[in-house]
């Protein structure tokens, strides 16, 4: 799972990096966006850290859901702005979000039943 979020992440980056291009966005936007992007990719290795399960989904629903205002924000702005194409982007990279978030929201007994099966939980 981690690996397909990383690539899906990856992926979004992408998009985002050619339409600053299309748009010519300077030096100093671009290292903006790899900055967002480096962000990102660090919460997919926060996503893998050995912390307790209840605890890493917990922070993987609120990134994402930061991730989902982020494009809401944007895809709003692109239309207001008269662009389509960095709209679609947006609205695509945020589905992808919106299922994220929807598949840690269906697992959260799993993740309560994890976290109280780490050695050592009930005793801190």
């Amino acid at each position: 799972m981690l690996e397909h979020y990383k690539e899906e992440t990856e992926e979004h980056e992408r998009r985002l990096r050619e339409r600053l291009d299309t748009l010519g966005a300077g030096t100093s936007t671009r290292k903006q966006a790899q900055t967002i992007a480096t962000a990102l990719m660090k919460g997919v290795g926060d996503m893998a850290r050995t912390d307790k399960p209840g605890k890493n989904a917990r922070d993987g629903y609120v990134t994402e859901h930061m991730e989902i205002a982020a494009y809401q924000l944007l895809e709003r702005l692109a239309k207001k702005a008269g662009d389509q194409q960095t709209a679609e982007v947006a609205r695509q990279n945020r589905a992808d979000e919106e299922a994220v978030a929807r598949k840690i929201d269906s697992n959260w007994d799993r993740f309560l039943d994890l976290t109280l099966a780490t050695p050592g939980f009930l005793a801190e």
